[in-house]
C-alpha cells in the first residue's frame, strides 16, 4: 500500500440501520437504502493498493459537531424517537410519519407549536419515506463521524478522500430531515471545517436527487458556495426546491447554483453541465471541495431518470480530480446495487488519475 493511498472512511455501524421498507405515495415498497450498497462499494475498493480503508475516529464528540447545523430539538428528537413511539410488544421494524405540519393547518395569526410524541414526528420529518428503527439514530451518528474524520485528511491537505457515509444525509436542513437522510453529513463537515481554519469551502452535489437540506443550511451564508446537478424539481423528488432561480438571499447572494436535468440525460449532455458547474465553483477559490456524492443517476438506478454510464462517472471522476483544490468524497444515493460498486470504483479512478481503460472513454468523455 502506497503511503499516499487515499483514505477511505468506512463505518461498520452502518449495518443497524437495515430498512425494508419506505412508503411512497402510500404505498409499501422495497427501501432503496439497503446494507447491500455499502457493501457493494466496501468489495470493489477493498485491496486496491491505492486506498486506505479506515474506521471513523474514536474521539470525535460527534454531538457537539451535529448542533453546530441542526437545531438541538431535531436532534433530541431523532435520538429519542424509537423509544417514544415504539410501543411495547410492537412487531414493527420502523416507524413513520403519518400526519405533518402543513402551513394550511394553521389559522391566520396562530404560531406552530412543537408537539411531543406522536405529533412531533410530522414537524420534524417532511416525508414518508424515512423511518426511524431502534440502531437508526446511532447509525446516523457514524455516518457524521465517517464524514468529519476523512474531512480532518481534506483539511491536512490530502488530495482525495472518501467517506462511505450511510445513511446519507443532504435532504436534512436545520430542523426538518427526510429523503432517507437523518443529519446532514456535508453540512456539518463544512461547517467543521470552517470551524477547523477554511476560509471557504465549495459543496457540488450531483446526487439525482436536488440536496434541499444543504440548500436551506447555507442559502443566507457567503462561506459555503452551494451547487447540485439534478433532476428537475417539476417531476422529481423533492419537487418543492432546487429551480435554477434558487440563487441565495441576503449574505448568501449569489452562493447558490441549481442545475435541473431534463428527462433522460445521457454522459456528453451531463459532462457539459458538470464543466460550467465546476468552472462555477473553481471561481469561489475554495480551500476545498466537498462532493455530495451520488450514483442514482445511473441508467438502470430505481431512483432516478438519468442515463449515466459506468464510462460516464469515469469522466466525473477526472472533471473533481482536475479542480486544483483537496477534494473530499461523501457518499449520498445509488441504488442500482449490482452495478455500484463498479461505478464508485470508476469515480475513484478518475479522481485520482488513474490510466484505467474504460471503454468508450476519449479524453475523458463517454
Amino acid at each position: 500500500m502506497s503511503d499516499n493511498a487515499i483514505p477511505v472512511v468506512t463505518c461498520p455501524g452502518h449495518i443497524g440501520h437495515r430498512p425494508q421498507v419506505e412508503v411512497q405515495c402510500g404505498r409499501p415498497i422495497v427501501a432503496f437504502d439497503t446494507v447491500a450498497r455499502m457493501s457493494a462499494v466496501e468489495q470493489a475498493l477493498r485491496g486496491d493498493d491505492r486506498v486506505r480503508m479506515q474506521p471513523p475516529s474514536a474521539d470525535l464528540a460527534v454531538s457537539g459537531l451535529i448542533t453546530r447545523v441542526h437545531d438541538p430539538d431535531l436532534v433530541e428528537f431523532l435520538a429519542n424517537a424509537w423509544v417514544q413511539q415504539s410501543g411495547p410488544g410492537d412487531d414493527i421494524e420502523l416507524i413513520f410519519a403519518d400526519t405533518f405540519a402543513h402551513p394550511g393547518l394553521h389559522a391566520p395569526g396562530t404560531a406552530t407549536k412543537r408537539p411531543h410524541q406522536a405529533g412531533a414526528f410530522g414537524r420534524y420529518c417532511f416525508d414518508t419515506i424515512t423511518g426511524v428503527g431502534p440502531d437508526t439514530y446511532d447509525a446516523a451518528l457514524g455516518s457524521v463521524a465517517t464524514a468529519v474524520t476523512a474531512a480532518a485528511h481534506t483539511l491536512q491537505g490530502v488530495p482525495l478522500t472518501l467517506a462511505l457515509s450511510r445513511p446519507p444525509g443532504h435532504h436534512v436542513s436545520t430542523d426538518v430531515f427526510g429523503g432517507g437522510c437523518y443529519l446532514n453529513n456535508a453540512a456539518i463537515t463544512a461547517q467543521w471545517m470552517r470551524d477547523h481554519g477554511a476560509d471557504k469551502v465549495a459543496i457540488v452535489d450531483i446526487d439525482f436527487h436536488h440536496g434541499n437540506g444543504t440548500q436551506a443550511i447555507f442559502y443566507e451564508r457567503g462561506d459555503v458556495f452551494y451547487t447540485s446537478l439534478h433532476g428537475h424539481p417539476d417531476r422529481c423528488f423533492p419537487y418543492f426546491t432546487g429551480y435554477a432561480d434558487e440563487t441565495g438571499y441576503g449574505a448568501g447572494r449569489g452562493t447558490t447554483l441549481n442545475v435541473p436535468m431534463p428527462e433522460g440525460i445521457e454522459g456528453p449532455q451531463y459532462l457539459a453541465r458538470l464543466e460550467s458547474t465546476l468552472a462555477a465553483t473553481a471561481a469561489q477559490r475554495p480551500d476545498a471541495v466537498i462532493v455530495s456524492l451520488g450514483f442514482d443517476t445511473y441508467r438502470s438506478d430505481p431512483a432516478g431518470d438519468a442515463l449515466l454510464n459506468t464510462v460516464d462517472y469515469f469522466a466525473v471522476g477526472q472533471a473533481f480530480g482536475q479542480l486544483g483544490c483537496p477534494v473530499l468524497a461523501i457518499l449520498e444515493g445509488g441504488y442500482a446495487v449490482a452495478d455500484l460498486g463498479a461505478n464508485v470504483r470508476a469515480w475513484v479512478d478518475g479522481a485520482a488519475g488513474t490510466n484505467a481503460s474504460y471503454p468508450g472513454a476519449v479524453n475523458g468523455h463517454g
